[in-house]
């Protein structure tokens, strides 16, 4: 039988296994608590530009908005569609 094929886990190797999946859960953690700050942040940005972009929108009597309001409507689906991707990406095991 070849010694190099198929060598049986120790102690040792047991712990290092051990200590890396540690370390990985850790790590997981940390990712998670950033993707929540991250899509903390996102969100209040979003609340912002929604209501700065109803605030204009009330103001104008007609309903021909600005090159700006489009803009700015663009940019909240783009932050809304980035607070979902991160909702639906837990990082885990």
């Amino acid at each position: 039988m070849n010694p190099l094929a198929n060598p049986t886990a120790d102690a040792n190797r047991y712990l290092e296994d051990s200590m890396k999946r540690q370390n990985n859960r850790k790590e997981f953690e940390k990712l998670n608590v950033q993707r929540q700050k991250d899509m903390a942040l996102e969100t209040a940005k979003l609340l912002a530009l929604a209501n700065q972009l109803k605030a204009e929108a009330d103001r104008k009597s007609n309903s021909n908005l600005s090159m700006n309001a489009v803009r700015e409507a663009e940019q909240i689906e783009r932050l809304a569609h980035s607070v979902r991707e991160k909702m639906k990406a837990t990082v885990g095991n």
